[in-house]
């Protein structure tokens, strides 16, 4: 089996042609400084990577314009310096279908997912699909008692209304940022996933909590044989490191 290249993305990258019948995926870290901001905040490209990311912008938390605007214990958002995401809910006016731990409807989180699945099946080669491997976490400022951040992975392989979830707790005051593990934290793998889901909260009613999240990682999957094409004399799969 051949090893998964691991990618710190930035621009564009060429594809790599493998045998069929190789473990034909990749992990790419979408580290997204690669987004134009100005005076610290940004938006994110309506694709980007394949994904399509929704209730989210582009903090660069070490501009000068944003000095007094953000604590200075959110400096470190950035693990990749100089951007990462800042994430909050949607507004109930325009609600996406959410649940929380105890399955009661909650409002919708930031949301990110396949951007245009046609696009990814017949120009890039992949599956319009992706596993969620890891990213870095951490909630704003210094949350109340009582916060606490839940993710939900919405997959091709489960019911809509039971999706991956996991959550942690946290107590009041400031945070360094921290990997999260999916597979290892929540003891399974988040896979064939078109959708996942961050909701940051605190208080008995649930307000909201603004999150920032860095260093994505994703994995994408390449077609099946059917899709294949000839490469000297074999064939071949294309897999894409993380071009959109």
């Amino acid at each position: 089996m051949l090893p998964n290249p691991l990618l710190i993305i930035s621009g564009a990258i060429p594809f790599l042609t493998l045998p069929i019948g190789a473990f034909a995926s990749n992990s790419s870290i979408l580290n997204f400084d690669d987004i134009p901001t100005s005076q610290g905040l940004g938006s994110i490209p309506s694709t980007y990577h394949h994904l399509a990311f929704s209730q989210y912008n582009v903090l660069t938390p070490r501009d000068p314009n944003l000095k007094d605007r953000i604590s200075s214990h959110d400096l470190n958002c950035a693990v990749s310096s100089p951007n990462a995401l800042i994430g909050s809910r949607v507004s109930s006016s325009n609600k996406h279908y959410s649940y929380d731990r105890e399955s009661a409807m909650r409002e919708g989180g930031a949301y990110f997912s396949v951007a245009n699945a046609s696009d990814m099946l017949l120009h890039a080669g992949l599956q319009p699909h992706f596993s969620l491997v890891s990213f870095n976490l951490k909630p704003l400022d210094a949350p109340s008692p009582g916060s606490s951040i839940v993710v939900n992975g919405y997959s091709h392989a489960r019911n809509e209304s039971d999706p991956f979830r996991w959550h942690v707790d946290f107590p009041a005051g400031f945070h360094r940022p921290f990997l999260v593990k999916m597979q290892e934290y929540s003891g399974e793998a988040w896979d064939r996933l078109y959708g996942v889901e961050i909701l940051a909260d605190f208080g008995e009613q649930r307000l909201d909590w603004e999150f920032c999240i860095d260093d994505l990682e994703v994995r994408f999957f390449a077609l099946d044989d059917s899709t294949s094409e000839l490469v000297g004399d074999q064939p071949h799969l294309q897999v894409v490191l993380g071009d959109d």
